[in-house]
């Protein structure tokens, strides 16, 4: 039997779910984890004359103005929104959510000034921390990125326990045999134990966490579970 593998987004199968009215699947029942490739940090970043350095500086300084900080995400509904709103719902940070479409045009915001913080992925923003056009606040996993090791995490450098990864995986259809699975899964960890393979996903800021399919599931579920209730909080509707 003919099978197609799906190469699973995290905004796609955990959080589309819940900001748009409908979705064409249940992530809960209708795929079966093969196994996870890698988590990408999200990052805030500010502009260079904000002033503010660490996470806890610019939550105090958020709540000193009266409209809030703004910050840049790559749109309504992404992975870097919802960590706006989680930031809020942890800290009680005032921050204005702004959506832009896409990362580059987010970054591009808050190095003119538009905005004076964004939350992106981590790829690309190395090369503009150390020139100086952006200043690195903190990144949003649970250790410090490779390609930025000199930025603290959110964790370490805010008020909260704040950990938030973007993740890719394989996802098969539900029902697959299970020794279907384990031989996918193992093809999976040899790839991304590959030297040259995974030199090439950090370069483009993957943590790799290659795992069984069912951390990967755990993963699933403890996402639907806390996407669902950020987004309930926060309202969020991308239709």
């Amino acid at each position: 039997t003919l099978r197609t593998l799906l190469l699973a987004f995290d905004g796609t199968m955990v959080i589309n779910p819940f900001v748009y009215a409908k979705v064409p699947f249940d992530t809960a029942k209708d795929f079966a984890p093969v196994g996870k490739i890698g988590d990408i940090p999200l990052i805030m970043v500010a502009n260079p004359k904000l002033g503010a350095k660490t996470l806890k500086e610019v939550i105090a300084l958020s709540k000193t103005q009266p409209g809030g900080l703004s910050v840049g995400s790559t749109g309504t509904g992404s992975t870097a929104h919802l960590l706006v709103e989680y930031i809020k719902q942890k800290t009680g940070a005032n921050l204005v959510h702004i959506p832009y479409k896409g990362a580059n045009p987010a970054m591009v915001g808050t190095i003119g000034g538009e905005t004076p913080l964004a939350i992106i992925g981590i790829v690309g923003v190395p090369q503009q921390i150390r020139s100086g056009t952006l200043h690195g606040v903190a990144v949003s996993s649970s250790q410090r990125a490779k390609l930025l090791p000199e930025v603290p995490t959110m964790s370490e450098s805010g008020t909260a326990e704040l950990t938030l990864n973007s993740w890719n995986g394989i996802l098969a259809p539900a029902r697959t045999p299970r020794p279907v699975l384990d031989r996918l899964n193992a093809e999976l960890i040899g790839a991304l134990h590959d030297a040259v393979f995974k030199e090439k996903l950090e370069s483009m800021g993957f943590a790799v966490t290659a795992g069984s399919p069912e951390n990967f599931g755990e993963q699933i579920r403890r996402d639907l579970t806390r996407y669902s209730e950020i987004v309930k909080t926060a309202g969020i509707k991308a239709d």
